[in-house]
């Protein structure tokens, strides 16, 4: 038999796949969605969504959706501790299961194909077409968009398996409780504590009916995940069941985007933030990059593909490398993060405006290197020169 044909195929339906479906579906592409799990499906992850993320969706999140509100944070490092609320809200708590599943419904709703536990098992392209296949079909296509995580088979055909250096492991497990204890522990802010791991941190975030705790470190130098794990929860008196875990490709390092008629976005584009981890912004900006590259390409505007790598270099990889800078520097010199951010609030509020989409990297940045040399100065006041 012949292969269904379509313009678009989109492998993974989280939100960068699912994003970029139903852009590409509203703009009349004929879109193809596959799908490996069959929704809803368990998604390892700290379930929080910025507020800047939800502005870009362009959707309403349904109320049962949102299990919490989050007007600030909570930052530890050794027995350090900082706090801040926002006059407005940062993020959401979200469960991924429900979550992605909305999405993905939105992308049918639009018109695009779905088409659930059927992951792509090869990719194979040609002068005019791409072929995908899976345990199932044959389709082709004239182009595919590689949403389909960190161990994207579309991105193979276009880049090496991501580095153990450039990526993060995290473990993320939940701790059931009533609801009247999670407010009364963190009260709308997200807790993180940083040094539990090389290059990465510990969390404990408000969900509904329980608290989601996990852990997350440079893959490369995180010799036990589950054993710091359960350290990090005995140490907060949250001792959670068995986690699940899941690799992070951190945005910042030099990668290809494209290749011939295939874009990666999300996961397996490797776009995820060093310094907190949270990946689903910078997914859904690609996703809807990669559709408007798409969609411009298939009415016949050229290069698209190469304003795409541009576009995300421009608007999400310019932000990472900023991180990926930030995370090694305080990874190496603890004493700068404590005078930084453990001073006085100021460091931590500008750095959540980020979240609340008042600000960006490039301006915190600027702020923090301003600030740097007075930090510097009341270490060696302090006596503390050595880093």
């Amino acid at each position: 038999m012949p292969p269904d044909r379509y313009d678009v195929i989109i492998a993974g339906a989280g939100p960068a796949g699912a994003t970029c479906a139903r852009a590409c579906a509203k703009a009349g592409i004929r879109t193809l969605l596959l799908e490996r799990d069959t929704f809803p499906r368990p998604k390892p992850c700290g379930g929080a969504v910025s507020e800047r993320a939800i502005a870009l969706l362009g959707l309403p999140l349904p109320p049962d959706i949102i299990e919490r509100e989050c007007r600030g944070a909570r930052i530890h490092f050794r027995d350090h501790r900082v706090e801040t609320r926002k006059d407005c809200r940062i993020a959401v708590m979200v469960s991924r299961e429900r979550f992605d599943h909305y999405l993905a419904d939105q992308a049918v709703d639009a018109g695009a194909v779905l088409c659930q536990d059927e992951p792509v098992q090869e990719v194979s392209v040609s002068k005019d077409r791409v072929e995908v296949r899976t345990d199932r079909e044959r389709y082709e296509a004239r182009c595919v968009v590689g949403a389909d995580g960190a161990n994207s088979i579309v991105g193979r055909a276009v880049r090496p398996l991501f580095a153990r250096d450039e990526m993060a492991v995290a473990l993320a497990g939940a701790v059931p409780a009533g609801e009247r204890e999670i407010d009364d522990r963190l009260s709308g802010l997200l807790d993180m504590h940083f040094g539990v791991a090389r290059m990465g941190h510990g969390w404990v975030f408000p969900h509904q009916g329980y608290f989601g705790v996990g852990v997350m470190g440079r893959a490369s130098e995180f010799e036990d995940p589950l054993k710091v794990f359960s350290a990090f929860a005995a140490s907060v008196g949250l001792p959670a069941p068995r986690p699940q875990g899941h690799t992070i490709p951190w945005g910042g390092f030099p990668r290809a985007l494209i290749g011939p008629r295939i874009l990666l976005a999300g996961d397996a584009a490797g776009l995820a933030d060093p310094f907190h981890g949270e990946g689903i912004y910078s997914a859904v900006l690609s996703g809807k990059l990669a559709a408007q590259a798409v969609v411009e390409g298939i009415r016949g505007k050229k290069d698209t593909l190469p304003w795409y790598a541009r576009e995300c270099d421009r608007l999400i990889m310019k932000e990472k490398r900023i991180a990926l800078r930030m995370t090694k520097m305080f990874d190496r010199h603890p004493r700068i993060f404590l005078e930084l951010f453990f001073a006085d609030t100021e460091a931590l509020d500008r750095y959540l405006d980020i979240a609340a989409g008042r600000s960006d990297s490039m301006q915190f940045q600027s702020w923090l290197l301003k600030r740097l040399p007075r930090a510097l100065a009341a270490m060696v006041f302090r006596g503390t020169g050595r880093t």
